[in-house]
């Protein structure tokens, strides 16, 4: 895969301006960064639907469309507020659980009310891989919110570096059939150079161990590339190269998240069980 720089500088002046407005709903406060990946998860239910339409071939009909990405935000809220983390918000619990629960009933049962086509149970598998993942990363802000930063940078590290490390020295192709572009070398590179981070990482916060800090490294980008592979799936199975164009040089939200999405719920469990 040779290097463009007309291809890497677009990618890097896009990445830029979305990691500034990443940042601000990172490190903000609780509501910032439920607000980020409220706006996250409806541009992905959003996108993810134009794929099944494409995948299944038939197009939903308006009612099909609205209620399914009803379903999805409030599932999303619904995780977001559960008592998971070490330190969900009480208040939000509280007052929003039984609203939510009312929202997620509901909305399914007007899933399956109106009229419908038969493949519109299609859409549904959207919830589970969009708006649970995303729930249960929000949860993984509220036992630390430094975890689902260094994740995060640990995905983007892996990304980039397998970028270089693909477009310079890349010659084995690895899953052809998914993802041509996507290198052996590529894929080596990207792991080993998030590896490194995780040990810098392990100096300037040592609240973990560098092992821990190892094991979420390799969540990052071994099931951060399996995310990446498994979007890339969706996309070949419908016949486009993006699932959106809100980033120029990376495509839609589902392409910049793909890794993300799998990787956060894998995280949290980590983090429930070995943090």
């Amino acid at each position: 895969m040779a290097f463009n720089v007309q291809t890497f500088l677009t990618r890097l002046g896009s990445a830029a301006v979305f990691a500034a407005l990443m940042l601000i709903g990172l490190l903000w406060n609780q509501l910032a960064f439920v607000g980020l990946f409220f706006i996250v998860n409806f541009l992905c239910l959003k996108e993810y639907i134009v794929l099944t339409e494409k995948i299944v071939q038939h197009s939903f009909s308006r009612n099909e469309k609205a209620n399914f990405i009803l379903v999805g935000i409030g599932v999303f809220l619904l995780i977001a507020i559960l008592p998971f983390g070490k330190n969900y918000p009480v208040w939000l619990f509280q007052r929003a659980f039984y609203y939510l629960l009312g929202m997620v009933i509901g909305s399914t049962l007007l899933f399956f009310y109106f009229k419908r086509s038969s493949k519109s149970y299609y859409l549904l598998s959207g919830i589970g891989y969009v708006s649970i993942a995303l729930g249960l990363l929000v949860q993984l802000r509220y036992t630390d919110y430094i975890l689902p930063i260094a994740l995060i940078l640990m995905i983007w590290m892996n990304d980039t570096l397998a970028y270089l490390c693909g477009s310079f020295f890349g010659k084995r192709p690895f899953f052809p059939s998914i993802s041509p572009k996507k290198t052996i070398e590529g894929t080596l590179g990207g792991i080993l150079f998030t590896m490194a981070l995780a040990w810098v990482w392990f100096h300037f916060y040592g609240s973990y161990s560098l092992l821990q800090w190892i094991s979420i490294a390799a969540i990052a980008s071994i099931i951060g590339t399996i995310g990446d592979l498994a979007e890339s799936k969706l996309k070949r199975m419908a016949g486009v190269k993006d699932s959106g164009s809100i980033m120029p040089g990376h495509g839609g939200a589902l392409d910049r998240f793909d890794s993300l999405i799998l990787a956060a719920p894998v995280t949290f469990l980590y983090a429930l069980i070995c943090l």
